[in-house]
């Protein structure tokens, strides 16, 4: 299945979540996002594993509204805050708990290694999709086509770079955070920049 039969699902809900990163977020951050979606779904579809693509769209286009100038919090960290403000969002925006909760909990769980396993798909699938994106996990899972499909369309434009800086950011003001746990013991910002990807 190539890049076209994934394109973000057509809602009120994707629309108004897809201005929201727009607005708060670096056109890097934004394709991201994108990217994160789409290897996702990929992987889930490897899988077999059968996903809401509406909610894993909307978790993909609001997991790092945390990392924003817009809504950062000082002492949140990025994926509890941006997991926050996604529920907050929807829910106003009139979606049902429920797909507000997935989302939320998605966000909230994209930094743990453990939520790979999450029964739910839409919250595995954040996490399957951003490791692929920023670590290059799982990238021999994606079919070369697509990979190179997504990237002429979302390209990268310097985001190992980009993605690094705003992490050591994060972890210098939230020392007890997760990421800076990430970062003082599984050296993540160096497995960030060998990321397979030409940046």
């Amino acid at each position: 299945m190539g890049m076209a039969a994934r394109t973000r699902p057509d809602t009120a809900l994707t629309r108004a979540a897809e201005d929201l990163l727009v607005a708060a977020s670096a056109p890097t951050l934004v394709a991201h996002c994108h990217r994160s979606y789409l290897f996702g779904s990929a992987l889930l579809d490897k899988a077999g594993r059968d996903h809401d693509a509406h909610a894993l769209f909307l978790a993909a286009a609001l997991h790092d509204l945390g990392l924003t100038a817009a809504w950062d919090d000082p002492a949140q960290p990025f994926e509890v805050r941006g997991a926050a403000v996604a529920q907050e969002h929807l829910l106003r925006w009139g979606a049902d708990v429920e797909l507000a909760d997935v989302v939320r909990d998605a966000i909230a769980g994209h930094l743990d290694p453990a939520t790979v396993g999450d029964p739910r798909p839409e919250v595995a699938g954040l996490i399957l999709g951003a490791l692929v994106d920023v670590l290059g996990v799982g990238l021999a899972d994606v079919p070369a086509a697509l990979v190179d499909e997504v990237l002429t369309a979302y390209p990268r434009a310097g985001f190992t770079a980009f993605i690094i800086d705003v992490l050591r950011a994060e972890a210098v003001a939230k020392p007890a955070s997760t990421i800076a746990a990430h970062i003082r013991n599984l050296d993540f910002l160096g497995r960030v920049a060998a990321a397979p990807f030409p940046d």
